[in-house]
């Protein structure tokens, strides 16, 4: 891809971001409510952990995950399911969504098209691709038994990349410039 094409698909992601919370009532709500969520540092041995107490996301962290309720409700990242006022920028195979209940001030989920479970295998590489496309943002991926709360449906994560402490603790290192 394109250095051209890299701010394409980011302006546009930005552009959505914005009209998503101009024309949508939750979202808007709970990204505002963002600013009264605490966060406390824990340090860990030689590092730190950063804890968030969000009560917006319960709906989220809150999702019951087992088989029966999976197979009773409809999946909320499948296009028909979701809200009249969800809008989404297309990404090949996935489209890219803003979270309407984040923890990053700029919080984006980006499901598969498909209604798949949540396995990344062979999706290391749309992954990868994403990261680059969408260069200010953290990508990652939530497995099925890590608390995701769509199963059910393959999807990653992005937030803005100056959020997360794991991201500033791997600054200078081989990880963070692509090596082993």
């Amino acid at each position: 891809m394109t250095a051209e094409c890299n701010l394409s698909l980011a302006r546009a992601v930005e552009n959505l971001l914005e009209q998503q919370l101009t024309a949508w009532p939750l979202a808007a709500q709970n990204y505002e409510a963002l600013r009264n969520v605490r966060v406390k540092e824990v340090p860990v041995g030689e590092t730190t952990i950063k804890v968030q107490f969000n009560p917006s996301r319960i709906v989220s962290t809150g999702a019951k995950v087992d088989a029966k309720s999976i197979a009773e409700r409809r999946c909320f990242l499948c296009e028909e399911n979701r809200p009249a006022e969800q809008r989404g920028v297309d990404f090949g195979e996935y489209v890219v969504l803003v979270n309407p209940f984040p923890i990053f001030p700029r919080h984006l989920t980006i499901p598969s098209r498909h209604h798949e479970p949540q396995i990344l295998g062979k999706r290391v590489a749309d992954m990868a691709q994403l990261a680059k496309e969408l260069p200010d943002y953290t990508i990652f991926y939530n497995g099925a038994r890590c608390g995701a709360s769509a199963p059910d449906h393959v999807h990653f994560q992005a937030g803005n990349s100056d959020f997360l402490p794991l991201q500033s603790m791997l600054e200078g290192t081989s990880i963070a410039r692509g090596g082993n």
